[in-house]
């Protein structure tokens, strides 16, 4: 068994039963080498950006759900035929409403026959008056709940397989980049240049990706239970209410991306990566000192 080491300081050795140290072996070991590194480079540069995009997706189901639920009563209302522009006229504000409300996707006022990935079959006609406070609108009130709550179930799945997935991939990114910070600065303390500061400023992002995307996804999770108060609960019937209520209960547990399963990926463990590492820095220096 021998293995090809092209530079002394060739971090990845291919072990082959095999002798590499004549042509063509020797090339192809050496190759192998540098597609192995450049895969490695892409997985660690990349991981960033698949952390956040996945975010981002979670951060738009989440606001898709408050929507659901905001609308919850008035979703009722037009499967039972109420005009779309009888229902804006009633409810003047709600407009403006989804337009400030939305943070992910863009809120529009149009008529559309789709409700998720269904087609809606109107049954009832098509009508202008209407009493929000009825009881017949309940049952449809409690289906679009229903919908609402199956959304949920989704998003919390998908949530927890994506931290199974990132959540030992985090734990190395944070001690690596605790570890980078303290040695640079370090290392600008015996040599301040810009070529230093920039790398430093660099890595201090580099988590900040991490801590700032997954903190949005524990605001937008924290606006669910708002989006249910602002359901207009006090016109639906004892059963809608118990299932708005079941919806609540149901996310009580705060949606957080955890890194190792303990450490959560918010702007304070961002604070708390900064500190650490100036705390080593302090200790590194007072070492060699003495």
């Amino acid at each position: 068994m021998s293995t090809a080491n092209f530079w002394t300081k060739q971090p990845i050795k291919n072990w082959l039963y095999m002798d590499v140290n004549r042509s063509p072996f020797f090339e192809f070991v050496f190759l192998r080498s540098c597609l192995t590194q450049l895969f490695v480079g892409l997985a660690m540069g990349q991981f960033g950006v698949f952390f956040a995009s996945n975010s981002i997706l979670i951060c738009g189901q989440l606001d898709l759900l408050c929507c659901g639920l905001r609308n919850a009563r008035y979703t009722a209302l037009l499967r039972h035929g109420v005009e779309r522009n009888s229902l804006a006229s009633y409810v003047w504000e709600l407009k403006s409403n989804e337009r400030h409300n939305h943070i992910y996707n863009v809120a529009e006022m149009k008529s559309s026959d789709d409700h998720y990935d269904e087609r809606v079959v109107h049954v009832f006609p098509k009508k202008t008056q209407f009493d929000i406070y009825s009881k017949t609108y309940d049952e449809a009130t409690s289906k679009a709940l229903r919908d609402c709550a199956a959304l949920c179930q989704v998003i919390n799945e998908y949530k927890y397989r994506f931290e199974r997935f990132v959540s030992p991939l985090l734990v190395i990114r944070v001690v690596q980049v605790t570890l980078y910070l303290c040695t640079l600065l370090y290392a600008a303390t015996l040599r301040f240049d810009m070529i230093t500061v920039e790398y430093l400023v660099a890595v201090a992002l580099d988590i900040f990706v991490y801590c700032y995307y997954g903190n949005q996804i524990i605001l937008q999770a924290d606006r669910v239970s708002t989006a249910a108060y602002q359901s207009s609960w006090h016109t639906m019937g004892a059963v809608p209410r118990r299932l708005l209520l079941n919806l609540l209960l149901a996310n009580r547990r705060p949606v957080v991306v955890r890194a190792g399963r303990f450490l959560p990926m918010d702007l304070h463990t961002f604070v708390v990566i900064i500190k650490t590492s100036f705390s080593y820095y302090t200790l590194l220096v007072n070492v060699n000192e003495k």
